[in-house]
């Protein structure tokens, strides 16, 4: 019998070969599904919009403040609507701007401006002592959480798409170039 013969005749061996501290096989990278830049907005609007319902619920039902700007009564819904339009605005803005080069960035220092300007609003309505400290809460808390949020979650998550498809790019280009 030649040595090729006994190879394969010989049993299939059950037990895996051991293999030494500095050689182990590369781990498989894990697949993760990207979630789009609009759904981690429209998250980040959420959490602002409950932000400042948040607000809302600790200075009214239980301070017991009366929030009232502008001679009207500052309701729930109020708040939720002007959070989620103000949120929505936001967030539409920044998608786009994201796009343009240093785009993120001019979308900040606008969103920072717009917060500050904003902050004067129930200055100029009338309201006083603890119904302004929270109508400034709702408006920081909004503000904050959306510039923040849109510009730590949707940017990390386009910049790792970005890179990614970047590095299949170079790694493709490389390999033609190498040919």
């Amino acid at each position: 019998m030649n040595r090729r013969t006994k190879q394969a005749s010989a049993p299939p061996s059950t037990v895996a070969p051991i293999q030494s501290a500095g050689h182990e096989p590369p781990a498989e990278p894990i697949a993760t599904p990207l979630r789009s830049p609009a759904i981690s907005a429209a998250a980040v609007t959420l959490t602002a919009v409950f932000a400042a319902l948040a607000v809302w619920v600790i200075a009214v039902p239980v301070a017991g403040v009366t929030l009232t700007a502008g001679g009207l009564t500052v309701s729930l819904t109020a708040v939720a609507l002007v959070s989620l339009g103000s949120g929505c605005a936001a967030s539409l803005s920044y998608l786009i701007m994201r796009g343009f080069r240093s785009g993120a960035v001019m979308w900040t220092d606008i969103a920072c401006t717009v917060l500050v300007l904003s902050m004067a609003g129930p200055l100029l309505s009338g309201a006083r002592d603890s119904a302004l400290v929270a109508l400034e809460l709702m408006h920081l808390a909004v503000g904050v959480t959306m510039i923040v949020g849109l510009r730590r979650f949707v940017s990390r998550r386009m910049s790792r798409a970005f890179d990614q498809r970047t590095a299949a790019s170079d790694s493709a280009s490389s390999a033609a170039g190498s040919e």
